[in-house]
């Protein structure tokens, strides 16, 4: 007997959001929902609190992650 998923909600609107093989959207209801959320990603809305790196700290994230290219 298989076992039943829960139901899960859209993060955006908490609509009922179909099976992922029913669903072209998932884990969003719509396409509305999904650009909301990219949107929020491209607006810095889910960025880590935090101070802003400097450019020399930047630079040596860099250069100890790529140096060896």
């Amino acid at each position: 007997m298989p076992t039943e998923l829960p139901e899960r909600h859209c993060p955006i609107c908490e609509k009922s959001v179909g099976d992922r093989a029913e669903n072209r959207h998932f884990p969003f209801c719509s396409s509305r929902c999904k650009q909301e959320d990219l949107g929020h990603w491209l607006g810095g809305s889910y960025a880590m609190p935090g101070r802003p790196a400097s450019p020399d700290e930047i630079a040596q994230e860099l250069v100890r992650d790529h140096g060896s290219d």
